[in-house]
């Protein structure tokens, strides 16, 4: 029997700050047929970047955040959420999304559970592991971006294969700056010397994206190819120490960071090379974006990466 239109879906994530999720559902929701589904987001905490352009669209978003430390009156406040707006589908994302929303969802008789994962984490600890399996028996299905996640999914969680749908990440062309080998007159636009090359790492600056492998790699080409500058584009909590390897690899004169930028595909487009160091991944949105706009991608062969990159075709491919 098919579900009523309007559709009602419910998206529960743990944040919408910055991120690869957090755009992903924001490029959802602008693309979703709102004669058909009627969305709403419930988000684990306050604010974030992607609260206001998600509102923007005619969407509400309901913000529980967490009072205190274990707060078990959250899961409450989103079980009375998700009773009063009894969807016909709820979509949870990531790991705070997935378990929360699941756990809310017991005895609401809600249709259709769908988890989404969008990283392959290979250090998850156990304890997440086993709280996965046991919420197992309460999901329809699963939504990831890579076949990379859903090998994890099956071999570390235990799912079954069939549960499994894999969709790859995508991103407008229509925004994007045109896709144009030459880079020097992006390079210009965007401030920076013309004459001079660019490589750039994006992401957040967290042990995940592991920039000190980027840092210690700019070093060795700084040594060797005088007209290269390198870019770290993003922020977080190692800011700090990564000025510091900086300093510590005389790089102070080469190396850039630019802190949080709202115009990455601007960017990318006078970039030459974008790296990506990452330990784990999913399916990353500043790869997509790179290739879109003609920067050649060196990535680690973590994740959807091998999904993306035709090693010496399209890009290359590295060991994490």
């Amino acid at each position: 029997m098919g579900l009523p239109a309007p559709v009602r879906v419910a998206y529960v994530i743990g944040e919408l700050e910055k991120g690869g999720a957090e755009f992903q559902l924001h490029q959802l929701l602008a693309g979703l047929d709102r004669t058909r589904f009627l969305p709403r987001v419930l988000v684990l905490a306050a604010g974030g970047h992607w609260t206001g352009p998600i509102r923007d669209l005619g969407i509400t978003v309901e913000e529980l955040p967490r009072r205190g430390g274990a707060d078990v009156r959250r899961l409450l406040r989103l079980r009375r959420a998700l009773g009063d707006f009894a969807p016909h589908v709820l979509h949870t994302i990531r790991w705070s999304g997935n378990t929360y929303g699941r756990l809310a969802s017991i005895g609401l008789r809600i249709p259709v559970v769908m988890a989404a994962e969008r990283v392959r984490d290979e250090t998850r600890p156990w304890q997440r592991i086993v709280t996965d399996r046991l919420l197992d028996p309460l999901t329809d299905g699963y939504l990831v971006n890579s076949a990379s996640i859903a090998d994890g999914l099956v071999a570390r969680e235990r799912v079954a294969r069939a549960k499994i749908r894999v969709v790859h990440n995508g991103i407008d062309l229509g925004p994007m700056p045109p896709f144009v080998p030459e880079r020097t007159a992006a390079r210009a636009a965007a401030g920076f010397v013309a004459g001079r090359r660019l490589v750039a790492q994006v992401g957040r600056l967290v042990a995940q994206k592991d920039f000190p492998t980027f840092l210690r790699a700019a070093a060795l080409v700084a040594q060797a190819v005088p007209d290269v500058d390198f870019l770290v584009v993003g922020d977080g909590a190692l800011r700090p120490a990564l000025e510091a390897e900086v300093r510590t690899l005389g790089l102070e004169d080469r190396v850039r960071f630019t802190g949080l930028r709202h115009d990455v595909p601007a960017l990318l487009a006078g970039v030459d090379v974008l790296t990506l160091t990452s330990t784990f991944e999913g399916m990353p949105n500043a790869v997509l974006e790179a290739m879109a706009t003609g920067a050649v991608t060196v990535a680690t062969d973590v994740g959807g990466c091998a999904e993306l990159i035709v090693p010496g075709e399209t890009g290359f491919l590295v060991p994490p």
